[in-house]
């Protein structure tokens, strides 16, 4: 007990004050050089003490062990690599400098390109992405529809839109020959790209061109929001809870990346310059993805790229796991492949040293499928066969693990501004893990051999739940052999002494099962994250409150909005009307004003409820009827605005995240919600 209390504690309680003081600290640099010199220092007590915890007992230990110890400094190695440079991070930084090149863009009103390339999305969302391109507030633009697809249906929409429709005659290179085709038929000097699932706000070539002014800016790319919530925190029940896992990708690596000159094109809601892609020889179409290998081509020719940390435009995700799956996978290739074209993509030799440490970080993050995949085997295998992967007692983990695994799950996050959190990493990372091996391997031997599918579906319907057992097998099948081999160590003691002594008592046990039980605990959260809830929306509806009035034949009734949508919309009344009937109506909204054709469809009576909160009145639910191109775009700017409070990018505290997960898990919505 002396030991306990002399050895082991103090460094966890010190561990958990400085937690606690980082939390208050004000957001300087020398703030954020100080809280890197704490996580230094105690990661390096910690890898100190690791090397020295090796269980060289047995030939299959001292692998294991020696395995789970590549794997952490790997993990290490990358978060360095990330985390350093955050003294650094001023994520407001680009937004003044925009504020200070707005003159230059009302000064110039150079030309701009508008693409919307497409392939076989649904017209509706074509559509939508047309009608706001048009609400872009510039002078000299022109909007094209890229229709890899070759629809007559789309180019009758360009035609009734009035925007210019651009296809070809067939689909080599996929998209990057779509845009390559753009490139040789249009001709204004720089080229906005939005692809048709995203909305541009109408400020978006206002805060974006300034940065042109600098004759050495090829392009400048914004974040990639979303208007839903991942499939993975709709299904767990956090969509207004949980920001998106692309957080700290968008809002902390592409910041530190701008300050570096090592932006990534993102594929959609940037801008570029024609004279930059023209002396490269347009997009890259030797990747299945081209916009990443774009801009790092274009870095290699000795150009600048800009990261302006603003939403700017919304898009759609992908809302169900396997789409999810379909896409990272996709991404994944597409980043593997840069380091196969060293001709074309010269990283190694063009590429200053602070260029270069974001392309190292990268490589070693492709890594992340089989270090994961380790971090849940390899406890496991320990537990089943009776080694420990990590030779030591249980006290000695609590002096030097428990303080570095705790300032590990705060200060990054502290560091990012809250875009990350250790434990959804881990949930994240084990979601993709089986399928990411399998994909990086497949890759590693034909890199660029088209696995999967090339376009991402953004319309998923489905009236039922799903289970993706056919996807998500393997991390059941983990949990379930976790969960026996928990069950039979908990019995064995309750056993023969006979039966016991084949299973003894070793070092480091204790460890082990917590490690276990933890690993436990993702695998459980990230199975209930697999199980798809019905989709039965076409358009997603969101809690907008517009004072208006609807005329039903010759009744004119006043009332509220409670949700909008593009299709429809739920309308309040503050009294009983007993006497109004499904039928046409009008709906006209006061502000903005905004009238729009619509059909009664139900209404519902309801009594005053004090306990809810809930006043006597009805309910009207209204389906809109078809709407002229500008109401429709006057609706499409009223719905999708970075004004409102569920559209704006969510942020959580470390406690608070973890919080949310152990809640999910009791919930356990997936399996114990109704959908009627």
């Amino acid at each position: 007990m002396d030991s306990l209390w002399g050895d082991a504690l103090p460094p966890v309680v010190l561990a958990g004050l400085a937690a606690a003081a980082t939390l208050r600290l004000p957001r300087r640099r020398w703030s954020y050089g100080l809280v890197q010199l704490l996580l230094l220092a105690v990661a390096l007590r910690y890898l100190l003490w690791r090397f020295t915890t090796l269980n060289t007992a047995h030939p299959l230990s001292l692998g294991c062990s020696g395995l789970l110890l590549a794997v952490e400094l790997t993990y290490l190695l990358t978060s360095g690599l990330q985390l350093l440079p955050a003294v650094q991070f001023d994520p407001e930084r680009s937004s003044r400098q925009a504020d200070q090149l707005r003159s230059w863009t009302a000064d110039h009103q150079p030309s701009v390109d508008i693409w919307i390339p497409t392939y076989n999305e649904p017209i509706r969302i074509v559509r939508r992405a047309i009608l706001t391109c048009r609400n872009l507030r510039h002078s000299r633009i022109r909007i094209s529809v890229l229709d890899d697809g070759h629809r007559p249906a789309i180019a009758a929409l360009a035609s009734e839109l009035g925007v210019h429709y651009l296809s070809r005659s067939g689909n080599e290179h996929r998209k990057a020959g779509n845009l390559n085709h753009a490139l040789a038929h249009t001709d204004a000097e720089f080229i906005a790209v939005f692809d048709c699932d995203f909305m541009p706000f109408a400020g978006f070539l206002e805060r974006c061109l300034g940065f042109f002014s600098d004759p050495k800016v090829a392009l400048v790319q914004t974040p990639q929001h979303y208007f839903q919530a991942e499939f993975h925190n709709r299904n767990l029940g956090l969509e207004v809870v949980m920001p998106s896992d692309l957080d700290a990708f968008f809002r902390y690596l592409q910041v530190l990346r701008d300050n570096d000159n090592a932006v990534i094109c993102c594929g959609t809601s940037y801008v570029v310059r024609r004279s930059a892609l023209e002396s490269i020889g347009g997009y890259v179409t030797s990747c299945l993805i081209e916009d990443h290998q774009t801009s790092t081509k274009l870095l290699t020719r000795g150009w600048r790229l800009r990261y302006l940390n603003e939403v700017l435009s919304m898009g759609e995700v992908p809302r169900t796991f396997a789409d999810f799956l379909d896409q990272r996978l996709r991404w994944m290739q597409g980043n593997i492949q840069i380091f196969f074209r060293p001709r074309e993509l010269p990283i190694w030799s063009r590429l200053n040293g602070r260029q270069l440490r974001h392309y190292v970080t990268l490589a070693i993050s492709l890594l992340t499928p089989a270090c994961r995949l380790a971090y849940l085997l390899l406890p496991l295998l320990s537990l089943c066969l009776g080694f420990s992967l990590i030779a030591a007692p249980p006290i000695e983990y609590l002096a030097y693990g428990v303080p570095f695994v705790l300032l590990l799950h705060v200060l990054p996050s502290w560091l990012s501004s809250h875009h990350q959190y250790q434990f959804w990493n881990e949930v994240y990372e084990t979601l993709f893990c089986v399928p990411g091996l399998r994909r990086m391997l497949q890759v590693l031997r034909h890199p660029f051999r088209i696995y999967g599918g090339i376009v991402t579906s953004k319309d998923a319907r489905g009236e039922t739940q799903r289970t993706n057992l056919g996807l998500s097998w393997p991390l059941a099948l983990l949990l379930a052999m976790l969960l026996l081999a928990l069950l039979l160590r908990s019995l064995l003691p309750l056993l023969e002494p006979g039966l016991r002594a084949l299973q003894p008592v070793y070092e480091g046990e204790e460890l082990m099962l917590g490690w276990n039980v933890y690993n436990g605990v993702v695998l459980a959260v990230a199975l209930l994250a697999c199980i798809d809830q019905p989709i039965r929306r076409e358009a997603d509806r969101f809690p907008i409150a517009r004072i208006g009035r609807l005329r039903l034949g010759d009744q004119l009734v006043w009332g509220s909005t409670t949700d909008l949508s593009e299709q429809g919309a739920a309308f309040e009344l503050e009294c009983a009307r007993g006497d109004l009937q499904p039928g046409p109506a009008v709906l006209e909204l006061m502000e903005p004003a905004l009238t729009i054709p619509a059909r009664l469809v139900r209404l519902r009576q309801h009594e005053a409820d004090p306990q809810r909160g809930q006043e006597q009145g009805t309910s009207l639910f209204l389906q809109f009827e078809e709407l002229t191109a500008e109401a429709e775009a006057s609706l499409l700017g009223l719905i999708y605005s970075g004004e409102r409070w569920f559209h704006r990018p969510r942020r959580l505290s470390t406690s608070d995240a973890l919080l949310q997960a152990l809640g999910s898990l009791w919930r356990a919505d997936p399996l114990l919600r109704r959908f009627g």
